[in-house]
């Protein structure tokens, strides 16, 4: 992608900031690397699609529960201010902030595992690993998310996604894809209490999580041509959202709308005061520590797009819906020539299709099991809790002292 092109994507502020900070970033990385030896040390640097989430938050739980910070020094490269204490052996550093010690840590490490920002192996022997923060959404990527060619491996979901996937991430020869599953998968197969609780202790009958790709983000990208007054699919009006609230209301049942982190803020137009719609943010997901997988075990349905939360979902094997409003009018185009095959459940296209979904979630239908069977099998090659344990074999640390 030229800097022209990034540009007009992302907008001028978001790209002098990047070209501000890569170019002094680059300049201390490229001195530290001289100036170190080859030799690695026992360091596992981890960056999270939005800190301690995803992908990176899942394997580095995994590590801290078995014990592997005894042996390995954890470096978190953090995107949002630091908010709770961290284990022993365990440190962090500023992704967006130029720093000695974060290239340091960079230089030396044995393995890299990113998220969303992709970082390639600097020395020789470092195992790169681009974990992903979704396996797979219907958005096409290609020339927006290019990987590094120094990154050495990049996580696939099954075979039948690889070629597509090779093609829009711009994978080159030098980087092997691998499958062995998704550690964030692993927390919805575990029997432990999920984060609804955070967010509501009251018992409702159903809980509808609706989670929104962005359309237009806090750094100046505009992905769809259509015009969202209160800043979510579907709903023109508060009048709208009136008659949905009503609804939920009257069998006891609460929507949430989980704002996607990367959505400009400016843009959503609700106010706090529907009793069973409750709206939560990126800063209401730090500060009370909500993790995507651990909400969506405990809730009964989710509302999706083009985004990957839909196929996350498949793993629970629950009713999912799919917002279709600007389905014609996104500009990112999608991976496949046919996303409709790959949408297994309801399809909704304004306020009569939610409130239907609403209702059918409520009267207990699930008329698109077998096609969620159907599309979970071809995307997704492992269908378990253990891809944490299998990227920690993968790595080569498995045996080191006792483990759980």
């Amino acid at each position: 992608m030229t800097i022209l092109s990034y540009l007009r994507t992302n907008g001028i502020r978001h790209t002098l900031e990047v070209i501000y900070r890569h170019k002094i970033d680059n300049f201390f990385k490229l001195v530290i690397n001289k100036i170190t030896s080859n030799n690695l040390s026992n360091i596992i640097v981890i960056e999270g699609h939005n800190d301690f989430d995803s992908n990176g938050g899942a394997i580095y739980n995994y590590l801290i529960k078995n014990g592997y910070n005894k042996d390995y020094k954890i470096v978190w490269l953090l995107k949002n201010k630091l908010t709770k204490k961290l284990p022993s052996n365990v440190t962090y550093c500023y992704l967006n902030k130029p720093s000695v010690r974060k290239n340091y840590f960079l230089c030396k490490a044995k393995y890299i595992l990113t998220c969303n920002n992709a970082i390639g192996s600097i020395k020789k022997d470092q195992v790169s690993i681009y974990m992903t923060h979704g396996p797979v959404s219907l958005k096409a990527v290609k020339g927006i998310a290019t990987l590094p060619s120094n990154l050495r491996y990049c996580f696939m979901p099954s075979d039948y996604l690889k070629p597509i996937l090779i093609d829009q991430y711009g994978i080159g020869s030098g980087t092997k894809t691998i499958e062995l599953g998704y550690p964030m998968h692993d927390i919805l197969y575990t029997k432990e209490k999920g984060d609804l609780s955070k967010i509501t202790t009251y018992n409702y009958n159903k809980v509808i999580l609706w989670m929104p790709t962005f359309r237009k983000s806090w750094f100046g990208r505009n992905d769809s041509l259509a015009e969202f007054p209160l800043g979510i699919p579907i709903f023109r009006d508060l009048t709208e959202l009136e008659t949905l609230n009503r609804r939920l209301l009257s069998d006891d049942s609460l929507l949430i709308i989980k704002i996607h982190p990367m959505q400009d803020l400016s843009t959503i137009n609700i106010p706090e005061k529907f009793s069973n719609i409750k709206i939560i943010d990126g800063n209401y997901v730090q500060k009370n520590n909500i993790d995507n997988y651990r909400l969506m075990k405990d809730v009964n349905a989710l509302i999706s797009d083009y985004s990957s939360s839909a196929y996350d979902f498949l793993h629970l094997d629950r009713p999912i819906a799919f917002t279709m409003d600007d389905f014609n009018s996104y500009k990112l185009d999608y991976i496949v020539d046919n996303p409709l095959e790959l949408m297994c459940g309801n399809k909704i296209n304004n306020i009569s299709d939610f409130l239907s979904f609403v209702e059918y979630v409520i009267s207990d239908k699930d008329d698109f099991s077998m096609e969620r069977r159907r599309v979970f099998n071809k995307l997704f090659k492992f269908h378990d809790g253990n891809s944490s344990r299998r990227l920690v074999e993968f790595m080569g640390i498995h045996n080191m002292g006792q483990r759980n």
